[in-house]
C-alpha cells in the first residue's frame, strides 16, 4: 500500500522538534509514545487512523487521514488550570505552525488541527494535564 501517512507523520515530529518552547523547556518529543519513563514534559506524534481513501482518477487515489498528536506535562505545586493552560500554550504553537503551511511542506494536499480533548489529574504534590489533537491530512500517495 502506498500512503502519505508516515511522511506526514515524520514532518509533524520535525514541527514538533523545532518549536521554540519544546526546545526551551526541554520537552521530550517522540514517534511514537515515549519509554516507560517520560519526561514532566512530553509530544508525542501517535496514531494515523485512515478515514477514506477514494480513486481520484483512474491511477491516482486520495487518502484522508488523521494523526494523533499529544501534549502532557506535569507541574509541581500550582493548579490544574495553570497546568491546562501550559498544555494549550505548547498546543497553540503547534497550531500555528501547521496553520502556516497545511501541505506540510508539500506532504499533503490540505490538513487541518483539530482540538480533541484537554484533561487534568491530581498527582503526588504536582498536576498533570494532557491536550489530545489530531492533524486531519488529506494526501495523494
Amino acid at each position: 500500500m502506498s500512503t502519505k501517512a508516515v511522511a506526514v507523520k515524520t514532518a509533524l515530529k520535525g514541527l514538533l522538534d523545532g518549536m521554540a518552547i519544546t526546545t526551551l523547556d526541554n520537552v521530550q518529543v517522540t514517534y511514537g509514545f515515549p519509554t516507560r519513563s517520560p519526561e514532566r514534559k512530553w509530544a508525542v506524534v501517535g496514531e494515523v487512523r485512515w478515514d477514506t481513501a477514494d480513486w481520484a482518477t483512474n491511477r491516482s487515489r486520495t487518502e484522508t487521514f488523521a494523526v494523533s498528536v499529544i501534549f502532557s506535562v506535569q507541574t509541581a505545586g500550582g493548579t490544574s488550570a495553570e497546568c491546562e493552560a501550559y498544555a494549550i500554550q505548547l498546543a497553540a504553537e503547534f497550531e500555528s505552525l501547521v496553520s502556516a503551511d497545511p501541505s506540510i511542506g508539500g506532504r499533503c494536499i490540505t490538513s487541518t488541527f483539530t482540538p480533541k480533548s484537554l484533561k487534568s489529574w491530581p498527582i503526588d504534590g504536582a498536576y498533570e494535564s494532557q491536550f489530545e489533537t489530531e492533524v486531519r491530512a488529506s494526501a495523494r500517495p
